[in-house]
């Protein structure tokens, strides 16, 4: 399943996906507009994404990612963008990929973590069940 989504949401906020683009099967579902992706089979899934963070004015800017599991967020999926100070630059893209045991009845969301006006203007998930 490929979901893309286009957020207005600041700060921490669990991004919305707007858009099914490639759905193959049953494994997996999805509501445009939701947050929520919902596991309709247990199994192994392969999970990428990218997220798109953007701050409008200059100054200290970080932000970070973690996919969550039934609200939980997994530690071990926490991605960490480095610390820009006093830079010009606004814009920065987190990217993982990660490997998971699922099972049927999970929900699974992507969450944008930051202390600053982070605004998540993109986000891209594909996630692949591999086994």
């Amino acid at each position: 399943m490929q979901i893309r989504g286009d957020n207005t949401q600041l700060g921490t906020t669990t991004i919305k996906f707007s858009q099914n683009e490639i759905v193959e099967g049953t494994a997996l579902s999805h509501v445009d507009g939701s947050e929520d992706i919902n596991i309709n089979e247990t199994g192994i899934y392969q999970i990428s994404y990218q997220l798109f963070g953007v701050q409008d004015v200059t100054g200290t800017f970080n932000f970070n990612a973690v996919l969550l599991v039934n609200n939980t967020p997994l530690n071990n999926t926490f991605n960490q963008s480095p610390v820009i100070r006093n830079s010009t630059s606004n814009r920065m893209t987190l990217t993982s990929t990660v490997i998971l045991r699922l099972n049927a009845g999970d929900t699974l969301e992507l969450q944008g973590v930051s202390i600053e006006d982070i605004r998540y203007d993109n986000a891209r998930i594909d996630i692949e069940k591999i086994g």
